[in-house]
């Protein structure tokens, strides 16, 4: 079955990133100028601050990922509640599908056949062979 891997990003401190850090701070005290000493003691250093994304970061990427797994194991499931039948058409269409290979893609293939947008002889693509990405790849010449 067509699969894409999800790529991890390292979160990355930058430059850019502590100056938009320093403009939104400054917004929040310009925004209530009486208050701005009392807003700017309460506001986290810009390392605190970092840290506390990376941190962040890591979790998030984490909850993602498991979301993501649990949507491709939610799809399996449900071909495998199909018959043999069924299960051979469509795993066959979902490698042709011209859709990027990616659960959510897979799950709304699913839902459309089971809602009757499509039968099994009459899929909504040409059954050519695709890349992850859900791009036609190329006939090999002999």
């Amino acid at each position: 079955m067509r699969f894409k891997r999800q790529r991890r990003f390292p979160f990355k401190d930058t430059s850019r990133k502590r100056a938009a850090l320093r403009r939104k701070q400054q917004k929040d005290r310009e925004a209530l100028p009486l208050f701005a000493e009392q807003i700017a003691e309460n506001q986290p250093s810009e390392d605190d601050e970092m840290r506390h994304r990376g941190q962040h970061w890591d979790k998030r990427e984490a909850s993602d990922r498991a979301a993501r797994a649990a949507k491709w194991r939610d799809a399996r499931q449900q071909i495998e509640a199909m018959s043999p039948k069924e299960r051979r058409v469509l795993r066959h269409a979902w490698n042709c599908a011209p859709y990027p290979a990616d659960p959510v893609y897979l799950l709304d293939f699913l839902h459309s056949y089971r809602i009757g947008r499509f039968a099994l002889d009459s899929l909504p693509f040409q059954l050519t062979r695709t890349d992850p990405h859900g791009r036609m790849l190329s006939k090999r010449t002999s």
